[in-house]
């Protein structure tokens, strides 16, 4: 998260760099603030997960018996389960439509990670293998880090399978679950946390 807000910010200053280039002086340092302000509650409004209504910490609290610790997991983290217990932002109701569709057995399992869907597609290597070359084939991106990439392969593909093509900028945060167990299957010394 903090490198998308990095690179944000760095959009923003070559934008009012290249304004001020134009303009006769640079901006005010207000001016500069009141613009970061606004990407800063852009970002916010586009990591939402559950309606206004709901306490975030209900939301992270585990009752799947996957999630990582609440001391290690980040804000805005959340168990599956609250998925199907709380009130979800309009964008994120088609993920959990499509999660109660896809899923072989929904509410045979504590948690959706145990679901054939993850265990015999989504966490399979050959399934986020394919899905980290496609994305390097499309971005012209070399795969660098294998994990890095497979992992960024299966949160791809939990979002392709469950709801198809977002759209640009349109983005949606995975469970806690889901992303530990990929982690546990594609580890690394660090994580950038939530950020594509």
């Amino acid at each position: 998260r903090s490198f998308v807000v990095f690179l944000l910010l760095k959009c923003t200053m070559v934008s009012l760099i290249v304004s001020a280039l134009q303009m006769d002086e640079l901006p005010s340092y207000q001016m500069a603030n009141a613009v970061l302000d606004g990407i800063r509650k852009r970002e916010e409004k586009e990591l939402e997960v559950f309606d206004s209504s709901v306490d975030l910490e209900e939301a992270a609290h585990c009752r799947c018996e996957c999630c990582p610790s609440r001391e290690s997991q980040e804000e805005g983290d959340y168990c599956c389960s609250s998925l199907f217990s709380l009130d979800l932002v309009k964008k994120v109701i088609p993920f959990r439509d499509g999660l109660i569709t896809e899923m072989t057995s929904f509410g045979s399992h504590s948690c959706i990670c145990k679901d054939p869907l993850f265990s015999d597609y989504l966490l399979t290597e050959s399934a986020v293998r394919s899905a980290a070359v496609s994305y390097s084939m499309l971005t012209g991106e070399e795969i660098t880090d294998k994990n890095k990439s497979y992992r960024y392969g299966a949160y791809r593909l939990i979002i392709a399978t469950t709801i198809g093509h977002l759209g640009k900028g349109a983005r949606i945060r995975p469970p806690s679950c889901f992303v530990q167990a990929v982690r546990q299957r594609w580890p690394s010394a660090n994580y950038t946390g939530f950020t594509e």
